[in-house]
């Protein structure tokens, strides 16, 4: 049997798992995300002639990694986005932005700060590590995050902050992703930072709004003529899958071609798209559960391809010090700067404590990683690459086995007791079992 034949047919397999793993797992306590990783490791470790995964050896083309992770990372802000109920402002928001404006700095700063004094990283290696680990996921923190357009059961302030933040921070942290290229590049540090400040952190992020705004309008206009004009036909005429995928990939690629932030530009316009006052829940649904589908398809095959990198050696230049400090991001540093950020807040106590916990650590990562990887050469870059890969995969295992205890002891602290069975359904899926059962 030929290579690619193998990985056809292990691609078939992890694509017939996706559909039918959630639903006969539902009453059990692992994880899916936790079963394609130790399916992958498994695959990979065994004498077959599948292709070497580990992004940190040369002879593997990270481009292909850079490509994909960015490709499950749109699509996924796109899904995050459709599921936005609340128009935008600081009273809706307010729990999204102090996270994404007070805990997500503090973040990347003690990581690299860390990575620096502890790890002995370069600064501009120990910046990037900050950068990269410190988004939370919008891809493997479906679990966590409000439900689809239809469902308005998930509405509370937990799920939609960290719906909010998983949408919109892996387009503000690309600016400490430049932030670091420019520090390894310079050769004038005074005149790196004042670029970086005016362009990397100023100008790409208000070309990815506005655009993203600006697009989210046009293509939800366009939508609804096309909708209007076929409005006798068979409602099958009517693509919203095809049309959201469509809208998706071109508001990310024209905001890139302006210079802006495509990630930040793909969340904006869903949202836009999904907070109009004329939304049609109906449609919205159907685009969601199509674009949903797409990524979890994607997603699955990833996740045992991520198994693989583990196998292959993602984990080689691990210390004891690096594994520490993937620890202490999941289950202290991140905590921590959740709860700074919201002494503002007047949200009740245990709220705060969960969503300070939930910084699901996943693709976002790597795609940040492979990224900078790609376009310049950093020092100790193989052990920034095996400490990511790390906590990924502590992430992963820890907020995978707790989801389900957490925001039920959440619900019945708060009173939210339907609510809290509803979330702990489905243990076992990349999505809240709310999703798979519509």
């Amino acid at each position: 049997m030929t290579t690619h034949i193998l990985l056809l047919l292990l691609a078939g397999l992890a694509l017939l798992s996706t559909f039918l793993l959630p639903g006969l797992l539902r009453d059990r306590l692992l994880p899916l995300p936790i079963l394609y990783v130790g399916a992958g490791y498994l695959l990979f470790k065994l004498p077959l002639e599948l292709p070497l995964m580990n992004p940190e050896d040369a002879r593997v083309d990270r481009q292909v990694m850079e490509y994909i992770t960015e490709f499950i990372v749109i699509i996924s802000l796109a899904g995050t986005g459709l599921k936005m109920k609340r128009a935008p402002g600081w009273k809706s928001w307010s729990t999204g932005i102090y996270l994404l404006a007070i805990a997500m700095p503090l973040t990347i700063g003690a990581v690299a700060l860390l990575g620096w004094w502890w790890i002995g990283l370069a600064p501009a290696s120990a910046i990037l590590l900050g950068a990269v680990l410190a988004p939370t996921d919008p891809v493997l923190a479906g679990n966590v995050q409000v439900g689809p357009p239809d469902d308005d059961s998930s509405e509370d302030e937990v799920r939609f902050g960290l719906t909010l933040e998983a949408g919109l921070n892996d387009g503000l942290a690309f600016p400490f992703v430049y932030l670091a290229l420019a520090l390894v590049a310079t050769t004038n540090l005074s005149e790196s930072l004042v670029t970086w400040a005016w362009w990397d952190f100023g100008y790409r992020i208000a070309v990815g709004t506005l655009a993203g705004w600006g697009l989210g309008k046009s293509l939800g206009w366009l939508f609804r003529a096309y909708e209007k004009r076929v409005a006798g036909m068979d409602k099958n005429e009517v693509k919203e899958g095809i049309f959201i995928l469509a809208a998706t990939l071109i508001t990310y690629a024209v905001t890139e071609m302006l210079e802006g932030y495509g990630f930040l530009a793909v969340f904006v316009a869903a949202v836009v798209s999904a907070t109009r006052t004329q939304a049609n829940t109906a449609s919205r649904q159907r685009s969601y559960e199509a674009i949903d589908q797409v990524e979890q398809a994607v997603l699955g095959i990833f996740l045992i391809a991520f198994g693989g990198i583990i196998a292959t050696g993602g984990l080689a230049d691990l210390t004891w010090p690096g594994t520490l400090l993937g620890l202490a991001l999941l289950l202290l540093l991140r905590p921590l700067a959740g709860l700074i950020s919201f002494l503002p807040s007047r949200l009740p106590l245990v709220d705060k404590l969960a969503i300070s916990y939930f910084g699901i650590r996943g693709v976002g990562s790597l795609y940040y990683l492979a990224y900078a990887h790609n376009s310049n050469q950093f020092p100790e870059i193989d052990a920034v690459w095996s400490i990511v890969n790390f906590t990924m995969l502590a992430s992963i295992i820890i907020h995978g086995f707790s989801v389900k205890p957490v925001l039920d002891w959440v619900d019945r602290r708060m009173g939210r007791v339907e609510e809290g069975a509803a979330a702990g359904d489905s243990p076992g899926g990349f999505r809240d079992a709310r999703e798979g059962t519509k």
